[in-house]
């Protein structure tokens, strides 16, 4: 056994942190909750977040999984700053999948034009019906004061949820709710007392 003497002191050992037993065990078992409380975590939602991607945004599927894998690393690098991982989880997959869009959306050299052609546009199918609709939505939507066209817009075209115009407009979701009910009652308004227009 060596023991340590003046002459034999190595000063810049001092520094290090005391080895306490039983602390390396004690991280690795804290470690492995963590990795199982992840899987678990992992399993319950990316089902949900993939879904999300391709049903609300149309993110193909191969890329859904890609952006819902995006979003479970943005989660491992801050997990500690997240207070409700839930609606936190579903907010990044909706701005994953936005972001996707805003790189890829004009890329339409990659289509296979013979496929298309076999398949019909199902956004078209009803088309001579829905026309007039979204044309008078459309000018309805353009007559609407600056903020209403805003705040419609962002809900029903961009898909933003209710939360995230609360979050855009700096207030409460609550009031979010009630100023998009009252925008459409607005519309309402106009719609109905245009004109001629053919009532359905």
């Amino acid at each position: 056994m060596n023991v340590i003497t003046a002459d034999t002191f190595d000063p810049t050992i001092a520094d290090l942190a005391p080895i306490v037993p039983g602390e390396e065990l004690h991280q690795e078992l804290h470690q492995e909750i963590d990795e199982l409380d992840f899987a678990q975590m992992y399993e319950e939602n990316l089902g949900l977040l993939v879904a999300i991607a391709m049903r609300k945004f149309q993110v193909p599927e191969v890329d859904a999984e890609a952006l819902a894998h995006e979003v479970f690393f943005s989660y491992l690098k801050r997990k500690d700053e997240i207070r409700d991982l839930h609606p936190w989880l579903i907010g990044a997959i909706c701005h994953a999948s936005r972001y996707f869009w805003r790189q890829n959306g004009r890329r339409t050299e990659q289509l296979d034009h013979s496929w298309a052609e076999l398949r019909p546009d199902p956004a078209s199918a009803g088309i001579n019906d829905l026309l007039p609709a979204q044309l008078a939505a459309r000018e309805i939507l353009e007559a609407l004061p600056p903020r209403y066209q805003e705040i419609l817009r962002l809900r029903y075209y961009e898909g933003y949820s209710i939360r995230e115009i609360a979050d855009y407009l700096g207030v409460t979701a609550k009031y979010t709710q009630k100023l998009v009910a009252r925008c459409l009652r607005r519309a309402e308004q106009m719609y109905n007392a245009a004109p001629a227009r053919k009532k359905p």
